[in-house]
């Protein structure tokens, strides 16, 4: 074998080896892309979940929420179906949006089978509670609010475990 073979041999091998380097960066580009729009969602999910525990523990704003979003017909039908008062109902109705926004960042983030084994046992037990159920089916701002997929998600476990 002469060295010109061995020289194009080489090309040959480094080329491939270029390749493959820009491939694995390629991915790896991809991931660190895909993990910072984790964490920016997940951040996001982590305002909203505090205004709304804020708003389940603040009398009056909550009272002013209620009021401004014309939602107090909404809390006196709740309120009847729980046997609450309207102001205990919104309390409630936004303390389980606090949840249904923190299961949905659960579902947001990349998930291991075990993730969402845990997640679905979490719906299974926590969301057929009737009050929960309640929430998850009337309020204005779980479903109408959430990701799709998410909704999906938790009424296919809904239907399998009320049926």
């Amino acid at each position: 074998m002469n060295w010109n073979a061995i020289g194009a041999i080489g090309e040959i091998i480094s080329a491939l080896v270029v390749a493959l380097t820009l491939g694995y960066f390629a991915i790896q580009v991809r991931a660190a892309k895909d993990a910072a729009a984790d964490a920016n969602r997940l951040e996001r999910a982590k305002g909203v979940r505090e205004m709304m525990l804020a708003t389940s523990l603040n009398n009056e704003f909550r009272k002013t929420l209620t009021k401004g979003l014309n939602l107090e017909s909404y809390y006196e039908k709740l309120g009847e179906d729980l046997k609450m008062s309207p102001h205990e109902a919104s309390s409630f109705d936004w303390a389980m949006l606090y949840w249904f926004w923190l299961h949905w960042g659960q579902f947001a983030s990349e998930t291991r089978s075990t993730d969402v084994e845990e997640l679905t046992n979490v719906v299974q037990q926590f969301y057929t509670n009737p009050g929960v159920k309640k929430c998850w089916e009337n309020s204005p701002w779980a479903k109408p609010a959430l990701e799709q997929n998410f909704v999906s998600f938790v009424d296919k476990i809904l239907s399998r475990t009320t049926n």
